[in-house]
């Protein structure tokens, strides 16, 4: 006999999940073998298959042909979405790569549960863009469009941070105010909300959430500030060439084709043909040739992800150590780079800022301050970041920090939410 079932899913920038309900009990569905988070990768091989999240990343560094692309979440609401990209020689949307992406996601629910699931809560985070109430609501529309087709029938939406509040207020004991703060990797979003172990989310809530809000600032905006600032220099950023229109006339080297480079979505753009043409023009007249002969090898072997995913790997060595080297030598680079995490929370003291600033205005909107917060929920990758951390620990000094499970739950939340509204 077929059951009532609902679910919810957390589509994140770097990574995803998802959660059932099954007859008023949650639990979170195995994405990829036994884990339960996957991330938001996704690989199309030119034999014609498609890889998901590690696996994914996997193949690609083994040096299957055919494209990677992450990061896709970031680009919804933007003229991207209504453009088609070259895959494999054949022209695609991205409204219908995003869609095979959540698609595999839907099988594994099905597979889960083994029954077909029509009615989801999709997370979402307060604001896809910043000041920019048309992207806004475009970016959602979309993200609508594409579980319709990939077959729900009953579609909400929750904020994130939100549905992490749900999920962390079955852990309770006592009433408690509280700050939540969910750290992406594409946005960081707050809500003040008033939990209680007596109020489930099968009752309206409208009242307990006092305020929310948010900024595009997360995971992947940290990988571009230190790529840009320490790893794209060794590649020629920051160098000249001589114009060949001017004779002598110094000029600096574009950013461009490294600011494409170190954000995940846009890599592919930095590996085209006419990116390359483009280098190869600079490459004759400039000053250090021999750091874009680099840029040149990367962008026609397609090591972009690569070098990012090293980029990655620096950032989250960083919380764990102050100072860190990073050999390139893997990928056929004569070079190492030395990282410091003095060095790399300068490169970010500004997004830290937003991000704090953001967090007051949630306060101030909900009527409240700091010293008035009773529980901080700290979820989302970025969260592990020491300077959140301490921004964090020393703004609500006063306040339980709970960092329980920070990558899913989003996921669970949007589930235990599913059971109000089906």
């Amino acid at each position: 006999m077929a059951k009532n079932i609902f679910c919810g899913i957390d589509f994140g920038t770097s990574n995803s999940t998802c959660a059932v309900c099954v007859d008023g009990v949650v639990s979170l569905v195995p994405l990829e073998g036994i884990k339960q988070d996957l991330p938001s990768a996704i690989f199309f091989s030119e034999s014609g298959e498609v890889f998901y999240g590690r696996e994914a990343i996997q193949v690609y560094i083994e040096g299957e042909e055919g494209r990677l692309m992450r990061g896709l979440k970031s680009i919804l609401g933007t003229a991207l979405m209504a453009e088609r990209t070259v895959v494999n020689g054949s022209a695609k949307y991205f409204a219908d790569i995003v869609a095979t992406y959540l698609k595999n996601i839907k099988a594994h629910i099905e597979a889960h549960v083994g029954q077909a699931v029509e009615s989801v809560v999709m997370g979402r985070p307060v604001h896809f863009h910043d000041n920019d109430p048309d992207a806004d609501a475009e970016s959602e529309k979309v993200l609508r469009e594409i579980a319709q087709k990939i077959g729900f029938k009953n579609i909400v939406f929750q904020y994130e941070p939100i549905a992490a509040a749900f999920a962390h207020e079955r852990a309770l004991r006592h009433d408690k105010l509280s700050l939540v703060v969910d750290l992406g990797g594409g946005t960081s979003d707050f809500t003040v909300i008033k939990l209680s172990p007596q109020r489930g989310v099968n009752q309206a809530r409208e009242d307990d959430i006092l305020s929310t809000s948010g900024v595009r600032i997360g995971g992947t905006n940290f990988d571009k500030r230190l790529s840009m600032s320490s790893f794209m220099p060794y590649l020629g950023l920051g160098g000249q060439f001589t114009s060949i229109f001017e004779a002598e006339k110094i000029l600096d080297i574009p950013s461009t084709v490294y600011s494409e480079l170190s954000d995940w979505p846009r890599v592919n753009f930095a590996q085209t043909q006419k990116a390359i043409r483009d280098v190869k023009d600079i490459r004759r007249t400039a000053l250090a040739p021999d750091k874009l002969d680099r840029l040149i090898r990367l962008q026609e072997e397609k090591l972009g992800h690569t070098f990012l995913q090293h980029v990655e790997a620096a950032k989250i060595g960083l919380s764990d150590t102050a100072t860190l080297s990073i050999a390139m030598d893997d990928i056929g680079f004569d070079f190492h780079v030395d990282l410091t995490k003095v060095r790399f929370e300068q490169d970010i003291a500004d997004q830290i800022v937003k991000i704090e600033q953001t967090m007051d205005a949630c306060l101030a909107s909900a009527g409240v301050k700091a010293a008035d917060i009773e529980l901080v929920v700290l979820t989302g990758g970025s969260s592990e970041l020491p300077a959140v951390n301490d921004m964090v620990s020393r703004k609500f000094c006063a306040a339980d920090i709970s960092t329980d499970d920070k990558f899913c739950s989003v996921g669970m939340g949007l589930a235990y939410y599913s059971a109000q509204i089906f």
